[in-house]
């Protein structure tokens, strides 16, 4: 029976520890989960300047779903284009420091309209090998010709460039600015030097990178989400002025979403007036560099460290002691990374403090010495 293959997949999971459950969990506060009665300490939240519970950010969501209500009702093309929406394009605008933007329900639903909206049958998209899911997806989508280059690796790119650039009529170079699986600054400088060389449009993902002076500000499209560093929803690109508005005529997933709620366009609004103001990523590259130092480990780069161990039985372990000891970090398992890169990803918040990094750090090298 058809319902046999699918118990079968379930159990392979299980078999290979790549089984993945959803468990049950409230936010406390900035940097505490409770999951059923415990409350922990969490390394394993993008919310990275802790705005999803900053008073005014709530204050604003509040204030809009008294005046505006909870839901859009519609599609912002018919009649869910709330006021707050010109005003947040606007704002990210300026704060990129590009001509325009456009606000999508979220990161995933901005890459698959994106790019399928730029590129299809006879043109050709070269990747990073190490773009996010939702990225590869929308290039799968495209129809286009998708090739990868080695992870962060320019010259790997300008190869490909060189051998198929001409047989194709448009060209994509997709990258990140920093990886969500490994922390790493992308390339992005470089990529947009290759770009303009060969007739090429950058799109550069900024999901993880927005507050942290690692990053470039946009050439050509930058996308990014109001997930993560904002402490709300919904995904942007960023860019010049005709690619902006081409994308609003031809991205499916904006034109057939319904509109975000007014609560959230709201707080996603003062998110960004509070980061445009406090250089938060600062703090968070402090902890994240306190906690490498203590670990004997590169340091780091963004909010992001990841520890490789390689098996998924081992970090599954290695996760589950730790939150016995009052603390949650996440154990990523392939698909998400390659096999045999199984690892802890641990992220840095500005709210955390150094006594709480202190303790991780402790409790993950007793581990290493004690847990076989």
């Amino acid at each position: 029976m058809i319902e046999n293959f699918y118990s079968s997949a379930l159990k392979n999971l299980k078999e290979k520890n790549l089984y993945r459950s959803i468990v049950t969990s409230d936010v406390v506060d900035a940097v505490t989960i409770q999951r059923r009665k415990e409350k922990l300490i969490s390394f394993s939240s993008n919310d990275y300047f802790g705005l999803s519970q900053n008073l005014e950010v709530k204050k604003s969501a509040i204030d809009a779903i008294k005046k505006f209500g909870v839901g859009a009702g519609a599609s912002r093309y018919v009649s869910g284009n709330n006021s707050l929406y010109e005003k947040l394009e606007k704002a990210l605008a300026k704060f990129k420091k590009c001509d325009d933007a456009i606000v999508f329900s979220s990161g995933y639903s901005c890459a698959i309209g994106v790019i399928p909206a730029l590129v299809g049958e006879g043109d050709l998209i070269i990747a990073d090998r190490l773009i996010h899911s939702s990225l590869i997806d929308g290039a799968k989508l495209s129809g286009a010709r998708f090739i990868r280059f080695l992870h962060n690796d320019t010259l790997s790119c300008q190869k490909i460039l060189i051998e198929n650039r001409e047989q194709f009529k448009k060209c994509l170079i997709i990258t990140e600015t920093i990886f969500s699986m490994d922390g790493d600054v992308g390339k992005v400088s470089e990529l947009l030097r290759l770009a303009k060389q060969f007739d090429c449009i950058l799109i550069s993902d900024d999901a993880h990178g927005l507050g942290f002076e690692t990053t470039s500000h946009p050439q050509h499209l930058q996308l990014g989400t109001f997930s993560k560093a904002f402490g709300s929803l919904g995904g942007y690109v960023c860019g010049e002025k005709n690619l902006i508005d081409y994308l609003r005529n031809f991205s499916k997933s904006q034109i057939y979403s319904t509109a975000l709620p007014p609560a959230i366009l709201a707080a996603s609004l003062t998110s960004l007036k509070i980061i445009e103001k406090k250089n938060l990523g600062k703090k968070v590259l402090e902890n994240a560099q306190y906690f490498c130092e203590l670990m004997n480990l590169p340091k780091a780069k963004s909010a992001i460290v990841p520890i490789i161990l390689g098996e998924a039985k081992k970090v599954l372990e290695v996760a589950k002691a730790v939150e016995e000891k009052g603390m949650l970090i996440s154990a990523i398992r392939p698909p998400t990374v390659e096999a045999g890169k199984s690892r802890l990803r641990i992220t840095f918040s500005s709210e955390h403090k150094k006594s709480q990094i202190k303790k991780l750090a402790e409790i993950l090298l007793w581990l290493k010495d004690n847990l076989s």
